[in-house]
């Protein structure tokens, strides 16, 4: 017997999100899908997903989140925020909006947040970092209240290191090249957020981090280059 035991601010929100991406899909779909990956959830049962009326664990929201063609994070989320030039109805639903004083005591434009626990919120965008694995969130128990966080020595490269794809060399060849450009583009971009630059700003920021990233690549491919023909010197 299905329990209605109070959702989570989590849990309220995969509900939606599952609502909210299911869409046009008819529910007798999505169980059929739900079926085939091995984690059969009858219509009925969607219902009452989306209607809050039954949790969801988490072989349940891997299997939706595939079913439905998005990550878990998406689920657990809600839609990803966006620079401001277009703005999703949906973050209304699921954003929390907190108001706040600047350090001189006037009132500034409401905080948006993601709620996870009672006592737990975050800015989007730092949430999605933290979910990325991008940015730790340190000692932040609250909703945001300070306006820098110090984190302890290390802290941010060994949160990296356990929540970040490894390289993938071995299997893909420049993949690694790749995927290191990506995080240096994206760690270049989420600082320049923080700094308040505007987008033309951004850009020029993303396109001096490419060009040092050529470079690098450049003097790196020289010097092995340099190496390879002295090993094949050494070895006639």
């Amino acid at each position: 017997m299905e329990t209605a035991a109070k959702l989570g601010s989590v849990g309220q929100r995969v509900a939606r999100e599952v609502a909210r991406l299911r869409g046009r899909i008819p529910v007798r779909e999505l169980s059929a899908r739900l079926t085939k990956l091995g984690r059969p959830i009858l219509p009925s049962g969607i219902t009452k997903i989306e209607q809050g009326k039954r949790r969801v664990d988490v072989d349940d929201l891997v299997a939706l989140a595939v079913a439905l063609e998005v990550t878990p994070t998406r689920l657990l989320l809600g839609p990803p925020p966006t620079d401001g030039t277009a703005e999703d109805p949906a973050h209304e639903e699921v954003w929390e909006w907190h108001p706040w004083t600047d350090s001189e005591g006037k009132e500034r434009a409401p905080i948006p947040t993601l709620r996870f626990l009672e006592e737990l919120a975050l800015e989007p965008w730092e949430a999605w970092a933290w979910a990325l694995g991008d940015s730790p969130l340190g000692e932040i128990w609250r909703i945001p209240e300070e306006s820098e966080v110090i984190f302890p020595e290390g802290l941010e490269a060994r949160f990296r290191a356990a929540n970040q794809l490894p390289p993938v060399r071995p299997f893909f060849g420049l993949a690694d090249d790749v995927q290191s450009a990506i995080g240096g583009i994206r760690q270049a971009v989420m600082e320049a957020f923080d700094q308040g630059l505007t987008d033309e700003q951004i850009t020029q920021v993303v396109e001096q981090t490419k060009s040092a990233w050529r470079k690098e690549n450049a003097v790196r491919d020289k010097v092995q280059e340099r190496y390879s023909h002295f090993d094949e010197d050494n070895e006639s």
